[in-house]
């Protein structure tokens, strides 16, 4: 047995294991808590038992992908069309579950050193149950960082028709995957073929929100963010309040490492240029809509940061040995 296939059999067993201490995590979260039960409220929106899809917010009803997903399974583990709080519970941790493994495999099987960004990856999911007496879970979470990541490990291994496909079908679950476009502009062909990538991207998501919305909501509409209960100025004001429990601990500490990283190789460049796009964007969206940050909003950008951090490490190294032997 070849040292990488060793690698990968012991990153698969430390995956699983982490996995089952995932499920064990949010299946204690599954009903919400005392300030909220939204995490329940949203995964059973779409099931034909409880069925008030059309109650939730605007801007989750066009995330279809996940909330359909998580609905059927509602309805499969349903006895005589009563869905038990003992099954939920599981039926919910089970899909939080299954979503971290095939994230974890995309790391396993793409990226270059999963041993060390499984573990981080977990650290950062850890941090998003934070404050544990609010903690919310939804659907379209671990979904989209699926197809983040799978969209910038395609982009690095010049698959651009593959990655194409997985940004318009990651935007079913979740808008933000949209933003993931950038990197084309950062691919090796040119600046033609670039500007046309990007402009399928685009128009591939225009059209797949439109569809969607007409579907769901009766209307077709682009922009579906809708107003919280707060101001502009408490987004900005819990953007920049000193606290313990402050977003930038978030994903691990990664993400804002992440932003502090040089940029040596046109992949760092592209990364931190999505990251930096990510951000602001995030900033602008609770700033126009009054509403605050929450930490599993940043799990979208948590394994490239983390792939971005093990990059930069290595190129160190790297240097480190080539000083080593010039001296």
């Amino acid at each position: 047995m070849t040292a990488t296939a060793k690698t990968r059999l012991i990153a698969v067993y430390i995956a699983l294991s982490l996995c089952v201490t995932w499920f064990l995590l949010t299946r204690a979260s599954a009903n919400g808590n005392a300030k909220n039960s939204l995490t329940l409220y949203v995964f059973v929106a779409d099931s034909h038992i409880h069925g008030h899809y059309a109650q939730l917010a605007p801007v989750w009803q066009p995330r279809i992908a996940g909330n359909w997903m998580a609905g059927r399974l509602s309805d499969a583990w349903a006895h005589n069309g009563v869905l038990t709080e003992t099954a939920y519970q599981n039926v919910f941790g089970a899909y939080q579950a299954g979503w971290l493994l095939v994230n974890f495999a995309l790391l396993i099987f793409l990226a270059e050193n999963a041993l060390f960004a499984i573990p981080l990856v977990f650290a950062g999911l850890c941090y998003s149950l934070t404050p544990p007496d609010n903690v919310t879970i939804f659907p379209w979470d671990l979904p989209s960082m699926f197809f983040w990541t799978l969209a910038f490990l395609l982009w690095q291994r010049k698959q651009y028709v593959w990655m194409l496909a997985a940004i318009i079908a990651g935007t079913a679950f979740k808008e933000t995957v949209a933003v993931t476009a950038i990197f084309f502009f950062f691919a090796g062909m040119s600046w033609g073929r670039r500007a046309g990538y990007f402009g399928a991207a685009f128009l591939g998501c225009v059209l797949l929100k439109l569809w969607i919305t007409e579907a769901v909501m009766g209307q077709a509409q682009l922009f579906t963010a809708d107003s919280g209960a707060h101001s502009s100025w408490d987004a900005l004001r819990d953007l920049v309040s000193p606290q313990a429990n402050h977003f930038i601990w978030v994903n691990a500490g990664t993400f804002i490492v992440a932003l502090l990283l040089p940029m040596k190789t046109a992949v760092d460049q592209g990364t931190k240029a999505v990251l930096v796009v990510f951000f602001a964007g995030l900033i602008a969206a609770c700033v126009l809509a009054g509403t605050t940050f929450e930490f599993r909003q940043f799990l979208d950008v948590l394994p490239i940061s983390v792939l971005y951090l093990d990059r930069t490490i290595q190129s160190w190294r790297a240097s480190e040995r080539g000083a080593g032997k010039v001296n």
